[in-house]
């Protein structure tokens, strides 16, 4: 019985450290909301903080995700894919990054030119890649898909994570080449 109320206590003096004030440990600024932690177990613990941010028309973009999917994938001979995908838990977000490399490169660090990877003759070069994002915070209006034309997408990958900045201009079929760019920032846990 005493052991019941020592874990109660305890649980309680825990949460009132918790709830006193916003953000991690009790810190934070007044009226920003801090990101919530996954269930434990349910993600790797840093996970929980992968963030994508996008800027478009005007119009500004962002979510955080626990899950980031990747996948490699050999493009030509001597050159390989890994595509990144993070989604908001709606779905109405999107972001999708594809970088062509050297297939011995383990470090993705470095500036790549984007382009679209549909065009047969980006496809199969390392050095390039793709952006594509996609929102759709209008349900009436439809999904808006902002795949990249053209721009650079710089990369830094830094003790297991991504770090990507990127400008881009449109592909000419979703949105026009000559649109103002879409700017934005990837930031997410990966290890190869």
């Amino acid at each position: 019985m005493v052991i019941r109320y020592l874990v109660v206590a305890a649980g309680l003096l825990a949460l009132s450290g918790c709830l006193g004030e916003g953000g991690y440990g009790g810190g934070g600024a007044p009226g920003i909301v801090a990101p919530q932690e996954p269930p434990a177990g349910a993600v790797e613990p840093s996970a929980g903080g992968n963030l994508v941010h996008f800027e478009v028309d005007g119009q500004s973009y962002a979510f955080r995700t626990p899950e980031v999917r990747h996948s490699r994938s050999r493009v030509a001979e001597n050159v390989v894919a890994h595509s990144f995908e993070l989604a908001n838990p709606g779905n109405s977000l999107y972001a999708r990054m594809v970088l062509n490399v050297a297939e011995d490169v383990v470090d993705l660090s470095g500036e790549y030119a984007a382009v679209s990877l549909g065009d047969p003759g980006q496809h199969a070069r390392a050095g390039v890649g793709e952006v594509v994002l996609a929102e759709e915070a209008d349900p009436a209006r439809g999904r808006r898909m902002l795949p990249s034309g053209s721009g650079v997408i710089v990369v830094e990958q830094v003790a297991g994570w991504l770090r990507v900045r990127f400008e881009t201009r449109g592909d000419g079929l979703f949105r026009e080449a000559g649109a103002a760019p879409v700017t934005g920032t990837l930031d997410f846990h990966w290890r190869p």
